[in-house]
C-alpha cells in the first residue's frame, strides 16, 4: 500500500509539473495578448480568472505531498481519555442517544461526557442509565466552545475527544488515534468526517460531495506541512495543548480558531485518513445555507482579526494555509462576478476581453485538460469507493450558495453578529422556494439580458456572452431545483420505473467507460495538447514575422497596381483592436464595400502611436506615419528604436517646417535619415513631400535619401480634372529631374467631396508612376465595429452610405 501511495504521488508531481507549465504558458500568452476591452468588466473578469487559477494551484500544492501517517509501534504509553459530545434544545433525542451509546461502546478505556446546554431531564436519565457523565451550566457563553470548556473543568483525562451529537463513532475509534500522542509534540489528531445520509436529498448529496475532496487528498497533503485542520467533530486533543491556549477558542468557527492558536503555540497536528465515525449532513437548503453562513462569517472574522495577531508565530506554510483557507468562501463574490459580467456586457454592449475566442480556447485547453486530469487522478485518495465521480451536485450547490457566502463577507465588514445555532439535523420534504429568491432573481436577469441583447446586438461576441449567461442561469436553476424536495422525489420515482431505469443504467455504464479510457490516455493527451499549442503558436509567430513584409512588398518599389489608403486619427475607434501577439485574426467585423485599406496615415506629435501601429500590423495594413518634425526633433533616436522594434514596413513621411533655404532643408533631411540608418532601422520607407510646387528640383534631398514622393492634390471645385491638374504642376518638375524618374508617387487627395473610385480609375489610366492614392478619412465609407454599436446605429450608417 505504501509503495502504491509513493508511486501515486510521483505521478501526481509529474502531472502538476505539466499543469504549472501549461498555466505559465497560458498566462504569458494572455498578458502579451493585450486583452483589455471595456476596463471595468475586464478587471472583474480577470480577478475571477485569477482567483480560480490560484485555487487550482493551492490544490496542486497539496497533491504533491499527500501522505498517510504511519502509527507508532512498540511500547505505547497509556492515556486517560475523555469523550465529549454536546446537546442543544431542539435536537432529536434519538440522535443523541445513538451517539451516547456508540461512545460507551468504544473499546479503549475512557470516560464519556454529555455537555447538555438544555439540562434535559430525559437525557439526564439516559446518561445515568448508560454511565455517561451529564454536565450542564447556568451561564451560557461562547456557544459550543464554552459548553465544552465547562465540561473540561470537571474532566481530568490526558486526551479529550470532541464529537458532534450526530456523529456515531466506531468501537475502535481511539485505537487508531491514541498511538500518535506518543509523540509529545502532537497537540491534536483529526480523523475523517464522513456522513451516512447522502441519499436523503440532492442537498445532502451535494453537501457530502463538497467534503470528499477536502477529507481526502487536501487533508492528507496538510499532514506534510503541519497544517492539518481541526474539525468540530471527531477531533482528539491533548489536554495539555488545550490548557496552553486557555481551552477551546470561541467563535462561529471555533474549531479553526482553536487550531490556529495551537499551531501558533508550536503544537503539531496529525490527520488520520480513516472513516471512524459517521454523521449527518444538512439535507435541506435552509439547513445548509444556515451552516454555510455561520462558517463564512466565522472564517472571515478569523482572517481579518485573529490571523494578523498570530501571523508572526506561524511557520510560512501555516501562514499560507490560514490565509487561503477562508478564501474558499470568497467564491461567493467570484460567482457574483461571473454572473454579473455577462449580464452587464449584454446590456451595455461592451466586452471585457478583446481577444480571439479561438486563441483563448486553444491556449486554455491544455491547462483545462491537465487540470481535470489532475483532479481525476486525485480521486485515488478519496476515502471510500463510492465517493469517486464528477461531484456535480456539490458543484451546483456551491455555485447556488454564492449569495450566502457574499452575505458572510458583508456581515464581517459591517460587524453584523450571526448567532451560533447548531445545524438542523432533521430535514423536511417540502419544497423550498422562498430561500431561493436571490438565485431566481439572478436567473431572471440573465434571461432578460440575453433577450435584450438579441434585439440590439447579436455579434459573435454577444452570442458568447449570451451563452455564458445561459449557462449561469442553467446552473442556478439546478441549484433552485435541488431545494424542491417534493418535485425531486417524484422525479426520482419516475426514473426508477421501466423503461427509464434501463436508460439510466446504460448512461451510467457509458460514463464509466469514458472515464476509464480518459484515465488510460490522460497523460499522453496532456503532453500532446501542450505540444500542439506550442507548435501552433510557433507557426503563428513565424508567419507573423514574414507575412508583414510579404504582404507589403509594394512599399519598396510601388508594385504593379494602384494602392489606396485613408487618413486615420490616432485614437480612432474604427480600427480593429489587436487580439494577441501571435494571432493575425481581427476582433471586429466591418461593414464596408471594399477591403481593408492598403495603407493608413497616422499623425504623430511627440511620441509614436504604438497601439495604432500594432493594430495596423496585425491586419496587414501598412502605416504611413505623418511626422511634423518640429514637434519631435529632440527624440529622433528614441523614435527610431521604437520603429525598429515594430519590425513591419512603415512609410515615414516627415513634414519639415517652411525652409529658409534649400541647402538647410536638404541638410536637415539628410541628418534625420542618417540617424535612423545609424540606429540600424531597416523597415522605414522614406516618403518625401515637396514643400511647394516650385521647390521640387531645389529641395529634393537626393535619390539615396528618398524612396517615395508624396504630392498633394489641391482641388477647389470638387472636380477630378482640377485635382489631376494640380498634380500636373509637380509632374512637370519631376519629369525634368532624372533622379525622380524611378521614384513611385503617392497622391494625397484632401478634398472630402471627391469620389475615390473615380479618382483611382482616372489616376490608374493616366499616370503610371502614381502607385498609391491617399484619401481624406471622410471620403471613405465609414467602418462600424459591430461589437460596440447598436443594430439601429449600424443600419442607419449603412443606409447613409
Amino acid at each position: 500500500m505504501l509503495v502504491q501511495e509513493v508511486a501515486g504521488v510521483q505521478q501526481m508531481r509529474i502531472l502538476v509539473g505539466l499543469g504549472v507549465v501549461s498555466l505559465l504558458y497560458f498566462l504569458i500568452w494572455f498578458v502579451s495578448a493585450d486583452p483589455i476591452g471595456y476596463a471595468p468588466l475586464f478587471w472583474l473578469l480577470t480577478v475571477s480568472l485569477g482567483f480560480k487559477l490560484l485555487r487550482m494551484l493551492h490544490e496542486w500544492y497539496h497533491y504533491t505531498n499527500v501522505t498517510e501517517p504511519v502509527p507508532p509501534t512498540g511500547h505505547l504509553p497509556l492515556f486517560t481519555v475523555d469523550v465529549l459530545t454536546t446537546f442543544c434544545a431542539g435536537e432529536p433525542h434519538a440522535m443523541v442517544v445513538e451517539t451516547l451509546e456508540a461512545m460507551q461502546a468504544i473499546t479503549y478505556p475512557h470516560t464519556s461526557y454529555l455537555c447538555d446546554e438544555a439540562d434535559d431531564p430525559y437525557l439526564r436519565s439516559v446518561c445515568k442509565r448508560l454511565g455517561v457523565v451529564h454536565v450542564t451550566r447556568q451561564v451560557k457563553v461562547n456557544a459550543k466552545a464554552g459548553n465544552i470548556n465547562n465540561a473540561l473543568e470537571q474532566a481530568t483525562g490526558d486526551l479529550c475527544v470532541v464529537l458532534d451529537p450526530d456523529h456515531v463513532p466506531t468501537p475502535d475509534f481511539l485505537d487508531h488515534v491514541v498511538p500518535y500522542f506518543s509523540n509529545a509534540k502532537v497537540g491534536y489528531v483529526q480523523v475523517v468526517q464522513a456522513y451516512g445520509n447522502q441519499e436523503d436529498s440532492l442537498v445532502a448529496l451535494g453537501a457530502a460531495e463538497q467534503t470528499y475532496h477536502f477529507y481526502g487528498p487536501l487533508m492528507m497533503g496538510m499532514n506534510s506541512y503541519n497544517t492539518t485542520q481541526a474539525i468540530g467533530a471527531n477531533c482528539t486533543f491533548r489536554r495539555a495543548a488545550l490548557d496552553s491556549i486557555g481551552g477551546h477558542a470561541a467563535g462561529l468557527t471555533e474549531d479553526m480558531h482553536t487550531a490556529m492558536k495551537l499551531h501558533a503555540e508550536g503544537w503539531q497536528a496529525v490527520y488520520v485518513p480513516k472513516v471512524l465515525s459517521r454523521g449527518l449532513v444538512p439535507s435541506t437548503l435552509g439547513a445548509f445555507y444556515a451552516q454555510q453562513l455561520k462558517w463564512a462569517r466565522g472564517a472571515f472574522e478569523l482572517l481579518f482579526t485573529v490571523y494578523p495577531r498570530l501571523f508572526t508565530r506561524f511557520t510560512w506554510r501555516q501562514k499560507l494555509h490560514y490565509a487561503t483557507l477562508p478564501l474558499y468562501f470568497l467564491s461567493g463574490l467570484i460567482t457574483l462576478i461571473d454572473i454579473a459580467v455577462p449580464i452587464l456586457s449584454l446590456v451595455l454592449s461592451v466586452y471585457p476581453w478583446h481577444i480571439s475566442l479561438g486563441a483563448f480556447a486553444l491556449h486554455m485547453a491544455p491547462l483545462l485538460g491537465i487540470g481535470l486530469l489532475i483532479r481525476y487522478k486525485a480521486q485515488q485518495w478519496l476515502r471510500e469507493p463510492q465517493e469517486a465521480g464528477l461531484h456535480l451536485a456539490g458543484g451546483i450547490l456551491r455555485v447556488g450558495s454564492w449569495w450566502v457566502y457574499l452575505l458572510g463577507l458583508v456581515y464581517t465588514f459591517l460587524r453584523v453578529r450571526v448567532p451560533y445555532i447548531p445545524t438542523p439535523k432533521e430535514g423536511n420534504t417540502r419544497n423550498e422556494l422562498r430561500i431561493c429568491l436571490p438565485n431566481i432573481v439572478a436567473i431572471v436577469l440573465c434571461a432578460v439580458a440575453v433577450k435584450y441583447a438579441g434585439r440590439l446586438d447579436w455579434s459573435p461576441y454577444s452570442r458568447l456572452m449570451a451563452f455564458l449567461a445561459t449557462c449561469n442561469a442553467a446552473i442556478l436553476l439546478a441549484a433552485v431545483g435541488m431545494g424542491q424536495h417534493t418535485w425531486i422525489s417524484n422525479f426520482v420515482a419516475d426514473l426508477k420505473s421501466q423503461p427509464l431505469r434501463g436508460l439510466v443504467e446504460a448512461s451510467r455504464k457509458l460514463v464509466s467507460g469514458v472515464a476509464l479510457r480518459a484515465q488510460s490516455s490522460g497523460i499522453a493527451l496532456a503532453v500532446s495538447s501542450l505540444a500542439l499549442v506550442g507548435a501552433i503558436d510557433t507557426g503563428y509567430y513565424v508567419k507573423e514575422q514574414t507575412a508583414a513584409f510579404a504582404d507589403a512588398t509594394w512599399v519598396l518599389s510601388g508594385g504593379d497596381s494602384l494602392h489606396l489608403g485613408t487618413q486615420q486619427a490616432p485614437a480612432s475607434l474604427d480600427l480593429p483592436v489587436r487580439l494577441s501577439s501571435v494571432s493575425p485574426q481581427q476582433l471586429f467585423e466591418f461593414s464596408r464595400p471594399t477591403s481593408t485599406p492598403d495603407f493608413v496615415e497616422l499623425t504623430m506629435q511627440n511620441k509614436l502611436p504604438i497601439a495604432e501601429l500594432t493594430v495596423l500590423k496585425h491586419q496587414s495594413t501598412v502605416p504611413l506615419l505623418n511626422w511634423p518634425t518640429s514637434a519631435s526633433a529632440g527624440n529622433w533616436p528614441e523614435i527610431a528604436q521604437e520603429l525598429r522594434q515594430l519590425g513591419s514596413p512603415i512609410l515615414l513621411r516627415p513634414i519639415f517646417p517652411s525652409p529658409s533655404d534649400p541647402a538647410t532643408y536638404r541638410r536637415d533631411w539628410h541628418r534625420l535619415v542618417e540617424q535612423f540608418r545609424a540606429a540600424k532601422v531597416t523597415n522605414v520607407v522614406w516618403v518625401w513631400t515637396p514643400p511647394y510646387p516650385d521647390a521640387v528640383r531645389a529641395h529634393y534631398p537626393g535619390k539615396a535619401f528618398v524612396d517615395w514622393v508624396a504630392v498633394p492634390c489641391e482641388n477647389k471645385r470638387g472636380y477630378i480634372s482640377t485635382a489631376t491638374a494640380s498634380y500636373s504642376v509637380y509632374r512637370r518638375q519631376m519629369a525634368a529631374t532624372m533622379e525622380l524618374h524611378d521614384k513611385p508617387v503617392l497622391l494625397v487627395v484632401n478634398d472630402v467631396r471627391m469620389d475615390k473610385n473615380l479618382v483611382a480609375k482616372q489616376v490608374a489610366e493616366q499616370y503610371a508612376e502614381v502607385k498609391a492614392v491617399l484619401f481624406n478619412s471622410s471620403a471613405r465609407t465609414q467602418s462600424v465595429p459591430l461589437l460596440s454599436s447598436r443594430k439601429e446605429d449600424l443600419s442607419a450608417t449603412m443606409r447613409h452610405n
